[in-house]
C-alpha cells in the first residue's frame, strides 16, 4: 500500500518536474550515488563537457547557446551507477552523469549523459554499448519537451572515446567510493541495493 502511494506521489512530481527525477530515470535501479559539491571534480565535469557532449552534440548537428551557458554556471553534479532490465529484456548497466541548475526552489534545468554496458547471455564485458545524451530545460520540459541525442557501438566514430569515459567514470566512483554523500532529492525506491553482482560487472568492487 506505502509503495503504491509513493509510486503516485513519484509520478506527479515527475510530471511537474518537481525534484531531480526525470521519465529517463524511473526505469533504472541505483546501486550508488555520488553528489558532487560544485568545487569538486570540476576537472573530470570539464573533461566530459569537452569530450563525451560535445561528440554527441556534433554528430547530431545539436546547436544550442543553452549548453555552453549551462555548464559555465558550475552546475550540480550527481553520479548514479545503475542496473536496468529494458522492454526487450535486455539486462543493462552503466553509469548517469546528471547535471543540474535550479530553475526554482525545487526544480532544475538537467543534462544527463548515460553511458551503458549491455550483458550478453548474461554477462558484461565491460565495454560501452549505447550512450544517451537527455537535454531537459524546466520550461519546456513542463510541457512534455525534451531533446534525447543517442548513440550506439555500430558507429565506431567514438567508440574509443565514450569507451574512456566509461572507464574514467568506474575510476572516479572507485575513488570516491564511501567519501561523497548520498543524494537525496531522488525517489527512494530507485535506490535499490544489488543482492548479487552479475558476471563481468565493471562495478564488482563498489
Amino acid at each position: 500500500m506505502f509503495s503504491f502511494i509513493f509510486s503516485l506521489i513519484e509520478t506527479w512530481k515527475c510530471r511537474r518536474g518537481i525534484d531531480w527525477l526525470r521519465p529517463w530515470n524511473r526505469d533504472i535501479d541505483i546501486f550508488k550515488s555520488f553528489n558532487y559539491k560544485r568545487d569538486i571534480r570540476r576537472d573530470y565535469l570539464e573533461q566530459i563537457f569537452d569530450g563525451s557532449i560535445n561528440t554527441m552534440l556534433k554528430y547530431a548537428g545539436y546547436k544550442d547557446e543553452f549548453i555552453d551557458w549551462f555548464f559555465n554556471q558550475s552546475p550540480v553534479f550527481i553520479i548514479f551507477l545503475h542496473d536496468r532490465i529494458d522492454e526487450k529484456n535486455r539486462k543493462f548497466e552503466g553509469v548517469t552523469l546528471s547535471f543540474g541548475l535550479h530553475f526554482s526552489k525545487n526544480s532544475f534545468d538537467r543534462i544527463d549523459l548515460i553511458l551503458e554496458d549491455i550483458a550478453q547471455d548474461g554477462i558484461f564485458d565491460g565495454e560501452v554499448n549505447q550512450v544517451r545524451l537527455y537535454i531537459s530545460k524546466m520550461d519546456r520540459y513542463l510541457s512534455n519537451d525534451y531533446d534525447l541525442l543517442y548513440w550506439d557501438a555500430s558507429d565506431k566514430r567514438s567508440l574509443e572515446l565514450f569507451q574512456t569515459a566509461y572507464q574514467d567514470a568506474k575510476i572516479f566512483a572507485e575513488r570516491d567510493n564511501n567519501k561523497i554523500t548520498k543524494f537525496n532529492k531522488f525517489p527512494i525506491s530507485n535506490f535499490k541495493k544489488r543482492t548479487f553482482t552479475p558476471k563481468g560487472s565493471s562495478f564488482s568492487g563498489i
